[in-house]
C-alpha cells in the first residue's frame, strides 16, 4: 500500500506532479534562527515546521520544509542568530511562491513563527496575488493564541514575551532534550531607555499614546528575556501545539474549499 506523503520534500517529481493535480494547499513555515534567553533554542523555526507537519497531516494538505532564517536584525548581537536582510527575505518568498505557480499551485498558506517576517510576507502575497489567480494566506503563528486562550493558559498574569511564554513551553514539549533551564537565572526588562519609556522593541511611551523608535534587544533585556519563562511547562507545550494545530487547521480547511473560479 503507497503511503500518503505530506512533505514535497519527501516526493520524488512524478509523485509531486499528481500530488498538484488534486489542487492541494501548500503550507510554508517560516521562522527564524535567533536567541531566546539562555535557556531556549535558537531555532524557533522547528515550532513553526512541526506544527505545518501537524497541520498538513490533519487536512491533506502539501507542506514545505521550512525556512529558518529571517529578518532578525535586533537580535544581531547574541551568537547564534542568523539575520537575513528584507531584500532577501522578499527575494526568496517570491522564488518560492513562483516555483509552485509555475506548476499550477494556486493555493498557499504561510505559517510564520517570526514576526519580524510579517511585513516581507504582506508585500510579497499582496504582489504575486496581483499578478496571478491564486490565493495566498498567512498566519502569524502566536496570534493564534487569543485573548481567551491566553486566560485559559495563564490567568491574569500573561508571561509572553519574547524569551518567555509561549515558546519557553512549546520547545519544552517538542525539545525538552535541548533545553537549559538550569541557565535562566535572573534576567531584568529595562523600562527607561534615555529619556523615554519603553512601550516595546519597537515603541516608547509618550503621555497616552506611542512613537515608534527602533530598539535592539540589549536595550531592553541584555539576557534577551522579555515575560516570564519561569510560568513555562511541557505540558502546557502540548497544549499550546494541540490548539495552534486545530486553529491552522480551520484556517487550511477554508482556503482549501474556496473556489478560485469565483474571483
Amino acid at each position: 500500500m503507497t503511503q500518503i506523503k505530506h512533505a514535497i520534500h519527501h516526493m520524488t517529481w512524478r509523485e509531486a506532479e499528481e500530488a498538484y493535480k488534486k489542487n492541494p494547499v501548500v503550507i510554508l513555515p517560516m521562522g527564524s534562527m535567533e536567541e531566546h534567553g539562555p535557556h531556549s533554542l535558537t531555532g524557533d523555526f522547528l515550532a513553526a515546521g512541526e506544527i505545518s507537519k501537524r497541520v498538513a497531516e490533519q487536512t491533506g494538505a502539501l507542506y514545505l520544509p521550512t525556512v529558518p532564517f529571517g529578518n532578525s536584525d535586533y537580535f544581531r548581537s547574541y551568537p547564534g542568530t542568523i539575520s537575513l536582510s528584507q531584500e532577501t527575505v522578499i527575494s526568496l518568498l517570491e522564488d518560492i511562491f513562483r516555483s509552485l505557480i509555475e506548476h499550477g499551485i494556486t493555493k498557499i498558506v504561510v505559517f510564520n513563527g517570526h514576526a519580524g517576517n510579517g511585513p516581507a510576507v504582506d508585500q510579497v502575497a499582496r504582489k504575486v496575488k496581483r499578478e496571478n489567480k491564486i490565493m495566498i494566506a498567512s498566519i502569524d503563528l502566536w496570534t493564534g493564541i487569543g485573548p481567551e486562550k491566553k486566560k485559559e493558559l495563564y490567568g491574569e498574569n500573561d508571561p509572553s514575551g519574547h524569551g518567555g511564554e509561549p515558546l519557553t513551553s512549546i520547545m519544552s514539549f517538542l525539545y525538552p532534550e535541548d533545553m537549559r533551564m538550569d541557565l535562566l537565572k535572573d534576567w531584568k526588562e529595562e523600562k527607561t531607555w534615555r529619556q523615554f519609556d519603553i512601550k516595546n522593541f519597537k515603541q516608547v511611551k509618550i503621555n497616552d499614546g506611542a512613537a515608534n523608535l527602533y530598539f535592539n534587544m540589549e536595550d531592553v533585556s541584555k539576557e534577551g528575556v522579555v515575560g516570564n519563562p519561569k510560568e513555562a511547562s511541557k505540558e502546557r507545550g502540548e497544549e499550546i501545539v494541540e490548539h495552534l494545530t486545530s486553529f491552522g487547521s480551520v484556517v487550511v480547511s477554508k482556503v482549501a474549499e474556496s473556489d478560485m473560479t469565483l474571483d
